[in-house]
């Protein structure tokens, strides 16, 4: 069998766009979609689209067309497989393989060093053809598609860059039964893109998907105030109302506001929350703040108003006066107020979680092995605080609608997104840490989160929509510390 790859030209383009695939081959665009956007790529950047008709000895089987760009700076840019497909009529002979064959060699010849594609993760009968002509799966997720690649010189290792960032490396994941890291971004060019890799569970092979949930931890309290926030803006809640008689058996003496309790002013004790083993039975949040739980009972240490003293105590005094406030439970309300106008759909206080979910969800560190097989991860009845299951995915919907919340209104009324933005005292507002960068010439906001077993990194821009999640199942204090650099190497890279 002789395969070429013959430049489409006036003579073949007919032959060529007559070509398709199956019904039940939904993954490949048409041919004549390809060409469109062939002549549209050429006209900016002449010479970057080449399309190709593949004949088999001499008769035209299939088509396919690259992206070849030896002058972009990102190595990850330069050479794409972008369209492959095989005839319907000529598909199950053999020249799938042996095509791609021909096409690497192309491209080895022509001075490439890497190859990439791209193809939705359910296409199984393409993966298993590019598995076959070496093509290794990278972790990243593309507007739906897994990107695959493989090296053409030097090691045969695949590459696995994220952004510019080495994030297995950082992150030290090991093989398919250590520890897993997910992640999402939008860019500077308003793709929202995500990488996988690892498990999702200590020692089970348990690959880590963008819709599997992670608890959130603190990333919680942002996520409080942004539901609060919503009532305020209807004239339901007053931020700056003193509450003390909403709760008056936890503030003996008052004032005490949604305000100060969001910017951590308020003087509260109980820096943060360990969580109890998944089966625990159910907590109250009186229970919680009288101490009947593993934390001790709030008071209030230090002088109202006075100084930022970090209280996830103080947020959970301020989910219960928000219950008492609305008739709601935090869960119904992030509901109804945030996950429903964004089309959340694997974003929410599940506490516990819910059964049905569980099967997509990560566990915490070793806590299978060490507490609960089936459930390897805390219960946390203080939601607003540490109570979060999401996705990063889901996690880059919200910064994206509170930056543009923050700029023009949207989720929030604008003025009530910046104050929510708007540094209250020490680069804190209302359960958000905020910082300007001369460097990037942003104003960046965000918060991180640590519940037993899992850490968070969010951070997005309020002037552009650029926002970075990241979020791991193990928590040490390299980690911590690898997250918070890759997070910060990852967002500057975006913003380019």
């Amino acid at each position: 069998m002789k395969i070429e790859l013959l430049p489409v030209t006036d003579e073949n383009r007919e032959a060529v766009l007559a070509l398709s695939v199956r019904e039940d081959q939904p993954f490949v665009a048409p041919n004549d979609v390809s060409l469109r956007q062939a002549e549209e790529r050429n006209e900016e950047y002449p010479g970057v689209a080449r399309p190709f008709g593949i004949y088999a000895d001499g008769r035209l089987v299939g088509f396919t067309m690259f992206s070849f760009a030896p002058q972009e700076e990102d190595a990850d840019d330069r050479y794409w497989l972008w369209r492959f497909m095989i005839d319907k009529s000529e598909q199950g002979k053999g020249y799938g393989q042996a095509a791609l064959s021909e096409i690497i060699r192309y491209f080895k010849e022509n001075g490439a060093d890497r190859l990439y594609l791209s193809t939705e993760p359910e296409n199984e009968a393409g993966l298993h053809i590019y598995h076959k002509a070496g093509f290794r799966e990278t972790g990243v997720i593309s507007d739906g598609e897994a990107v695959l690649m493989q090296m053409l010189k030097g090691p045969k290792k695949i590459v696995k860059e994220y952004y510019g960032v080495e994030v297995d490396k950082a992150m030290r994941i090991k093989g398919k039964k250590g520890y897993g890291v997910s992640i999402a971004v939008s860019d500077s060019d308003g793709d929202i893109s995500t990488y996988c890799s690892g498990s999702g569970r200590y020692g089970e092979d348990f690959p880590v998907n963008p819709d599997m949930l992670f608890q959130a931890g603190s990333v919680s309290k942002p996520m409080f105030a942004l539901t609060l926030l919503r009532f305020a803006d209807k004239g339901l809640i007053d931020v700056d109302a003193d509450i003390s008689g909403v709760v008056p058996e936890f503030v003996k003496k008052g004032p005490v506001t949604f305000a100060a309790l969001l910017s951590h002013t308020a003087g509260y004790n109980v820096h943060g929350f360990p969580g109890y083993p998944a089966k625990h039975e159910p907590l109250s949040l009186e229970d919680v703040l009288s101490g009947r739980g593993n934390t001790p009972k709030l008071r209030r240490i230090r002088p109202y108003g006075k100084q930022q003293m970090y209280s996830g105590g103080g947020i959970t005094l301020a989910e219960l006066a928000f219950t008492r406030i609305t008739g709601m439970t935090l869960r119904e309300a992030f509901q109804k107020e945030v996950a429903e106008p964004l089309g959340l759909t694997r974003t929410g206080f599940f506490q516990p979680l819910d059964e049905e979910l569980v099967e997509n969800a990560a566990f915490g560190s070793r806590l299978a092995q060490k507490e609960d097989a089936a459930h390897g991860y805390h219960y946390y009845p203080e939601h607003a605080a540490a109570g979060l299951w999401t996705t990063p995915t889901e996690l880059v919907k919200i910064g994206l609608a509170l930056s543009k919340s923050y700029r023009r209104g949207g989720l929030l009324k604008k003025k009530t997104a910046r104050r929510m933005m708007t540094p209250v005292m020490d680069d804190y507002g209302l359960c958000l840490d905020v910082w300007e960068s001369e460097a990037r010439k942003d104003s960046v906001a965000g918060h991180g989160g640590e519940n037993w077993g899992f850490l968070t990194s969010w951070v997005f821009s309020r002037k552009k929509d650029i926002c970075v999640a990241i979020m791991y199942n193990n928590v040490t204090e390299a980690a911590d510390e690898a997250m918070e650099e890759i997070a910060c190497e990852i967002y500057k890279n975006a913003n380019e």
